[in-house]
């Protein structure tokens, strides 16, 4: 009978929240070989008591996917995607901006805030959007 031991690899277990949403279940998420094999929800959390969404439970492939951009790209003369570093694709973004808005008027710029992030983030970015271009043009992908 061969043994087991050498080929069963260590599950290490890490509370947090989940990513998906602002409502801010806490979940265990179970690492195996430096890669996500599940996600449970926590049994004591306070905002799910042990529940948890589709979307929160089984939605985590895209984390390790090999498509997942992992640095900016930016557009060059050429019409490509070039890699580039995080202070250049944020001034390009910036410039874009300010472009359109001085073109086009401040509500020619919209906002969307993801899904994915907490409330807070989802604050500051309308908050962003509205003093900073002094429009209420903004909205949430979170459709249930």
């Amino acid at each position: 009978m061969q043994s087991n031991h050498l080929t069963k690899q260590r599950i290490t277990k890490t509370r947090t929240i989940c990513g998906y949403c602002g409502v801010g279940c806490s979940v265990d998420v179970l690492v195996r070989d430096n890669r996500i094999v599940a996600i449970q929800p926590a049994m004591d959390g306070p905002a799910n008591e042990g529940a948890l969404c589709v979307k929160g439970q089984f939605a985590y492939d895209y984390v390790h996917h090999p498509e997942r951009l992992t640095h900016p790209l930016l557009r060059g003369g050429d019409g490509k995607l070039h890699r580039a570093t995080w202070d250049e694709a944020l001034e390009r973004a910036a410039v874009g901006f300010l472009r359109v808005a001085e073109k086009h008027g401040r509500h020619a710029v919209y906002g969307v805030a993801s899904g994915r992030t907490p409330s807070e983030a989802d604050y500051l970015m309308q908050k962003f959007i509205r003093v900073g271009y002094g429009t209420h043009y903004i909205d949430n992908c979170s459709r249930a």
